[in-house]
Formats: C-alpha cells, structure tokens, sequence
C-alpha cells in the first residue's frame, strides 16, 4: 500500500485555532495511522501542533506519545535503533530551551527509551536531568508547584528506575557511571528523611549494580549488524531446501559432506557446546566484575566524601557491598569502619 501522509489542510486548521479537540485526535490518529507508517513530516507536524496548541483535549496525550514513539522506535532503520540524529531531534523538538516542560514530554522520553533496543546515552541523561530538575526546582519543571523541593517522591522513584534499567539505556540492565554520578547527586541534594521509601532501595542497587553487577551489559548488536541479522532472517533457506542442495553438492564433489553437515548442526551439538564456552565466559567475567577494585573504590569514596556527610543510605550501600562482594579493595577498609559495617 502507498504511504500517505497527514493532510497539511487538518494541521493548519488546528494550528491556527490553537486548540485540539477530541475530535480533532480522533481525524489525526486516522489519518498518521492508517497506512502503519509515521513518516518524518508527519512526526515534525505532532511536534509542531503540540507546541502550537495550549489547549489539548486529554486524549492529545496518548495520541502524541503513540505517534511519536512509533516514529522513533518502530520506524527507525533497523527497528529499535535510535540514531544519534534521531535522539537529537527528538531533544530539540521536545526541549528548545533545554528542559522538558510537560508530563507527555517526559512520558514520551520515557516511552522511547523503555522500547528501544538502543539509544543514545545523551538521550537517557536527558531524561534522568528532566527527574534531577523536577525534584530540585519543582516550581520550574515538569511536576509543577505541588511538591516539595528537595525530596523524591514515588513518581520520580519509578520514573528514575524505569529509565536506568531500560535495555536502551547507555548501560543496558547496569548503571553507567554517570547515571550513577547523577543518582549520588540526587541523593546528596535531598532531604533523605522525608524521600520516598523506595528511593533507598533504588539507590543502594543502582550504586551497587554500576559497581559490581556480575555478567556486565547485555551484549546490544549494532546497527549494522542489527540490518545483517534482519537479512539473513528474510534470505535464510528451509531445512528441506538445505539438505537438498548439500545433497546435490556433495554428489557432484563440490563441497566435504561431513564440514557442511557439521556447520549445519541439526542435533544442536555444535550450538550446546558453543552455549557451554559462553556461560564458562560469563561466569568468568562475573567473578571478575563482582569484585571492588582500586579505582571502584576510589571513585565511590570520591563520590561518598563529597558533600561531607555519610547518608544513611551510603551506609546502606556499603553495608550490601560488604555482604555480596566477593573482593573489596583495602582503600575501603576505613570507610566501612567509619560506617559502622
């Protein structure tokens, strides 16, 4: 079917009456989804109408992070992959001025880095700066003037872990370390007392999972090897077809019988014995990564002294690092100490 985009004539007259009615989500969610394709100008023109409009029916919402989220997982080449270029036009388009305003905003950011298979770490810091000002200038940011300064609540808990253990994310299922500088920020800078219950939790295994998690960031294929993949699915030969044609190879002598029926592998043993040197890897990265070395222990005594205080929550931390790391460098013996641990 040919692709056709989203009428101009619709976009101008909502445009120009700066307001979306329920009605009006409606003819555009017809119009942008009914060929299953969400092209770049029909992304530009929800952009455009949400920045134009200030009153939104509430169905605007779902429509705008539905479209969207569309646009920039499920249409990008290969699928799931968003783009350096990518990330940064979906910065620019929902923050010119450098912040994210609104709540549909930051549930699209969220939307699009929870469905990625990869995204740009500058996309996810993005996100995790629009929480960092939400929490420390509520009057200005994305949760409004209802909130306390200084403390995090449920939402920005499960908005914050939501993010940094989406598989998009810079560290894939781990914390990457400037993630886990922005927790500790986001920690120091709070009223520890009054933050949400779940905010410990969230912070001892996020700081701990950047430290010590045992088998690293799932391995993310590239791009390119992500398109190479998407062929061979597309191109690859049935069972039948295969054995046919090693047949007829074999017979006129063009290829060794026994290579082709090892590399083709019906059995699996090829493919158990593979799976085996792979989990031995990994158990061996695990005990290696599991272990606090030098410059762990610097950075996370760097990041503990900065404000001169030791949290509660920093105690909690190096009380679990203490409980499940199998090695801790001794430049952490006096902090533990001095924590009580």
């Amino acid at each position: 079917m040919a692709h056709v985009t989203l009428s101009s004539d619709l976009v101008e007259e909502i445009a120009a009456r700066r307001s979306i009615s329920a009605e009006d989500v409606l003819a555009l969610r017809r119009e942008v989804f009914r060929d299953s394709v969400v092209d770049p100008m029909e992304a530009q023109a929800v952009f455009r109408l949400d920045h134009a409009c200030h009153d939104k029916d509430p169905s605007w919402t779902q429509f705008y992070v539905d479209a969207l989220t569309d646009f920039f997982v499920w249409q990008a080449e290969p699928r799931g992959y968003v783009s350096e270029e990518l990330g940064r036009f979906l910065i620019e388009n929902i923050a010119g001025d450098g912040r994210v305003d609104g709540r549909s905003e930051l549930e699209l950011l969220i939307n699009v880095v929870h469905w990625a298979t990869s995204c740009p770490e500058e996309l996810v810091l993005f996100v995790m700066n629009a929480v960092r000002e939400s929490v420390l200038n509520p009057e200005t940011a994305v949760y409004g003037s209802n909130r306390p300064p200084a403390v995090i609540g449920p939402a920005d808990v499960e908005v914050i872990r939501r993010v940094i253990y989406a598989g998009a994310s810079g560290g894939g299922f781990t914390v990457t370390r400037r993630e886990a500088e922005l927790i500790f920020e986001l920690n120091n800078a709070t009223i520890e007392v009054e933050n949400a219950p779940g905010w410990s939790d969230l912070f001892v295994k996020a700081i701990a999972n950047h430290l010590m998690f045992p088998l690293g960031a799932p391995a993310v294929p590239t791009a390119d090897e992500a398109l190479r993949r998407e062929r061979w699915l597309e191109e690859r030969r049935g069972v039948g077809q295969l054995l046919g044609d090693m047949g007829r190879a074999a017979g006129s002598g063009d290829i060794p019988l026994r290579e082709a029926w090892k590399s083709f592998d019906p059995f699996g043993s090829e493919a158990a014995r593979a799976e085996r040197d792979r989990e031995a890897a990994q158990v061996s990265q695990a005990l290696s990564r599991e272990a606090i070395d030098e410059e762990e222990a610097k950075w996370l005594i760097g990041q503990i002294d900065r404000d001169g205080i030791l949290h509660e929550d920093e105690r909690a931390l190096l009380a679990f690092i203490k409980q499940h790391s199998p090695s801790i460098h001794p430049s952490l013996n006096d902090l533990m100490a001095k924590a009580g641990v």
